[in-house]
C-alpha cells in the first residue's frame, strides 16, 4: 500500500442546484429490489479491493461486529441519494461529512484519506458496476439504452456526493473501458478482501433477541446461506478478479451459481412489490402514485443521529418561509392538521412524527431520551430548511421540551437555523408535581410520582382502536371545557394509533422528568402560548419559561385546555403566520 498517496480532495460543497433523481429515472426502476441485497458482499468485496478503501476498513470499519448494523446504515443512506428527492443532498452531504476523518498513514509515511478523488470515486464506481452486474444476472436485465440512461443518472447522483465531474468518465462506454484499468492496475487482494469473504461465507445470525436462535441458526441456515452468499458473490466477479482475490472457481462452482442467477431472474422480478422492494425504495415509489392526497405533499424520510428513520412531510410551495411543527407525546403529524392545511396556502409547512409515533421507526428501548428528541429535531432542521435561511420552529408540550432541548444541545446552531420559536402548551419539566388532575394534597406528590413511575411500563402495552371511557378521560385531562366535543374525539383518536413503543418510551421519560429544561439556552425570539384551562402544562409553567427566555416576543393565554393548536386553531395558526412574516420581512 506504499503506492497509495494522498491526492487533491474534492470539494466539500456539492453544488446545491443538482437535481435528484425522480420516479421517470432507470435507476428507480432498478436500484431498490431485493438483487440489490443479494449483490452486497459483492460490491464491499470490490471496494475493499483498493488499498486505501482497505485501510479505512481495517481502521475504522465494523463489518464484522456489526454486520446488520453496518448494512442498514449503508442501506440507508445509499436509497436516501437514490430515492430521496428533496432530501437527497442532505443525505448525500451527510455521508461525505461522515468519511472526513477516516483517514491516516501507510506504512511509508505517507498520507491516505477516504476523500481522495481516486478512492472516493472507486466506492461510488464499484456502486454503479455491481448495481449493472446484478441487475443483469440476478434480476431482470437491460433494454436498449437503459444502461448509458443509467450511468448518466449515476454520475449526477456522484455529484451530489461531491465527486468531480473530471474524475468520472463521461459516457458508459469510457466507464467500461476506465473500470478494466483499475482493476489490471489499482485493486489487490489483502487481508480485508479475505475478511469480507470469510463474513460472506459464515453469516451471523440476525440481532433478534430469540431464545436459542444463534444455536439454530448455526446448526441450520449459516452453513446454507453461507454457501449461496458465497456463490454470488464470487460469481458477479469477472474472471480476472476472482483470479486476483484468490477465489477457486470450478465447473461445479460455476453451475450453482448459474443455478442460483435463473432462479433470481425468474423469481424477484415477478415478487410483489411488499417483498421485491427494499422499504426505502417501496415508500418513495409509493408516493409518486397518481393519489391526490399523495401529491399535496412530499414525505422524506430523514435519519437521526443513531439512525432512526423520521417520518417528515414538507406540504405547501417551494421557497415560501418555512415553519417546522413538532407534535407532543402520544401524538402525530395529524395533530397540527389545522395549521398544516392553512398555513400551506402560502407557506412552506414541515411537520414530522418523533420516534415511535405515527409512522417514524420505534427503535430499542433505552433510545427515548432528552438527546434523541434534540438529535431528531436537530435532524429535521438539517434536512429541510434550505441553507442559508431559517425558520419558524413551533413545539407543543413534548415538541416544546424538544426545542429546549434542542437549543441546549445544538446552541451554535440557533442563529443559523431558527429565527423565531413558538412554545405552545409546554412545560420545562417536573411534570408530575405541576400537573393539576388527581392532585391531592401537597403532601401525596411525592407518592404519587412513585406510583406513576412504577406503572409506566403498562404504556408499553398494545391499545384497542376504542377503550371505554378513554375518550371521557382524555378530554377531562387534556382538553378544555370549552372545547367543541370534536376535539376529544379527534385527540382520542391520535392517542388510539400511537404504537405502543414510542408511548412506553417517551412515557417513561417524561414521568422520569424531574428536573428542568433551562429555556435560557433558547436566545432566538420566542412566542409561548398557555391555555388557561391547560391541566397538564399548567399556565405557571409557561410564566415560568417566558421569565427566563433571552428574548421573549409575547405570552399568549388562550382559553384551551392542553390542546391549543385543536382547540383554537385560529389563533395559533396566526400567530405562527406571524412569526413567518417577520421572517420573511428580515430574509
Amino acid at each position: 500500500m506504499t503506492d497509495v498517496v494522498e491526492a487533491e480532495a474534492p470539494s466539500s460543497t456539492p453544488d446545491v442546484q443538482l437535481a435528484p433523481l425522480g420516479p421517470e429515472s432507470v435507476a428507480w426502476s432498478v436500484f431498490g429490489d431485493l438483487t440489490f441485497v443479494l449483490g452486497a458482499s459483492h460490491r464491499l468485496l470490490i471496494d475493499v479491493a483498493h488499498p486505501v478503501v482497505a485501510a479505512g476498513v481495517r481502521e475504522f470499519s465494523v463489518f464484522e461486529t456489526d454486520p446488520y448494523g453496518r448494512a442498514q446504515r449503508t442501506l440507508d443512506m445509499i436509497m436516501g441519494v437514490v430515492y430521496g428527492r428533496e432530501s437527497a443532498l442532505a443525505t448525500a452531504r451527510k455521508l461525505r461529512e461522515r468519511h472526513v476523518d477516516i483517514k491516516g498513514k501507510n506504512p511509508d509515511g505517507s498520507r491516505w484519506s477516504s476523500l481522495n478523488p481516486e478512492p472516493f470515486h472507486w466506492v461510488h464506481a464499484s456502486l454503479v458496476h455491481g448495481v449493472y452486474v446484478q441487475q443483469k444476472l440476478l434480476g431482470r436485465g437491460w433494454n436498449p439504452g437503459e444502461v448509458e440512461k443509467f450511468y448518466l443518472e449515476m454520475r449526477q447522483v456522484g455529484k451530489l456526493y461531491g465527486i468531480r465531474d473530471k474524475d468520472m468518465p463521461a459516457e458508459w462506454a469510457d466507464f467500461l473501458v476506465w473500470f478494466d484499468e483499475m482493476t489490471r492496475t489499482r485493486l489487490s487482494r489483502s487481508d480485508i478482501t479475505d475478511r469480507v469473504l470469510a463474513v460472506a461465507g459464515s453469516p451471523q445470525a440476525p440481532p433478534i433477541q430469540v431464545p436459542g436462535l444463534a444455536f439454530l441458526w448455526n446448526l441450520t441456515v449459516r452453513p446454507v446461506a453461507g454457501a449461496i452468499l458465497t456463490s454470488v458473490t464470487a460469481g458477479l466477479l469477472t474472471p480476472e478478479l476472482r483470479e486476483l482475490l484468490g477465489l477457486e472457481w470450478t465447473p461445479r462452482r460455476q453451475r450453482m451459481f448459474d443455478a442460483l442467477a435463473a432462479l433470481s431472474r425468474a423469481t424477484v422480478p415477478r415478487l410483489p412489490r411488499l417483498v421485491r422492494l427494499v422499504p426505502q425504495a417501496r415508500r418513495a415509489i409509493e408516493q409518486t402514485r397518481p393519489n391526490a392526497k399523495l401529491r399535496s405533499h412530499t414525505v422524506l424520510d430523514v435519519h437521526s443521529a443513531d439512525g432512526t428513520r423520521l417520518h417528515t412531510e414538507v406540504h405547501g410551495p417551494d421557497g415560501a418561509p418555512t415553519i417546522v411543527l413538532s407534535h407532543g407525546i402520544l401524538c402525530s403529524t395529524e395533530f397540527w392538521h389545522n395549521q398544516i392545511r392553512e398555513l400551506s396556502k402560502e407557506l412552506r409547512v414541515v411537520a414530522f412524527d418523533h420516534r415511535g409515533h405515527g409512522r417514524s421507526d420505534a427503535p430499542r428501548a433505552g433510545a427515548y431520551t432528552m438527546d434523541h428528541l434534540a438529535d431528531d429535531l436537530h435532524a429535521v432542521l438539517d434536512a429541510t430548511i434550505p441553507r442559508g435561511t431559517t425558520a419558524v420552529v413551533a413545539g407543543h408540550s413534548m415538541g416544546g421540551i424538544a426545542v429546549m432541548a434542542w437549543a441546549q444541545r445544538y446552541p451554535d446552531d440557533i442563529a443559523e437555523r431558527v429565527s423565531s420559536v413558538a412554545l405552545v402548551n409546554t412545560t420545562p419539566g417536573e411534570i408530575l408535581d405541576n400537573v393539576q388532575f388527581l392532585r391531592g394534597p401537597e403532601f401525596l406528590v411525592s407518592t404519587r410520582r412513585r406510583l406513576a413511575q412504577t406503572a409506566v411500563p403498562l404504556a408499553r402495552l398494545p391499545l384497542p382502536k376504542r377503550l371505554p371511557l378513554r375518550r371521557q378521560l382524555v378530554s377531562r385531562v387534556a382538553v378544555g371545557t370549552s372545547a367543541d366535543r370534536s376535539v376529544g374525539v379527534e385527540v382520542d383518536r391520535i392517542i388510539g394509533a400511537t404504537p405502543a413503543r414510542g408511548r412506553g418510551g417517551y412515557g417513561a421519560m417524561l414521568v422520569g422528568l424531574l428536573s428542568t429544561v433551562d429555556p435560557a439556552a433558547l436566545t432566538a425570539p420566542t412566542v409561548v402560548i398557555a391555555g388557561r384551562n391547560d391541566r397538564i402544562a399548567p399556565p405557571s409553567r409557561s410564566r415560568w419559561i417566558a421569565d427566563r427566555l433571552p428574548d421573549l416576543i409575547e405570552l399568549r393565554t388562550f382559553d384551551t385546555g392542553h390542546c391549543g393548536p385543536l382547540e383554537c386553531p385560529g389563533e395559533v395558526s396566526a400567530t405562527l403566520r406571524e412569526l413567518a412574516s417577520n421572517n420573511r420581512t428580515a430574509r
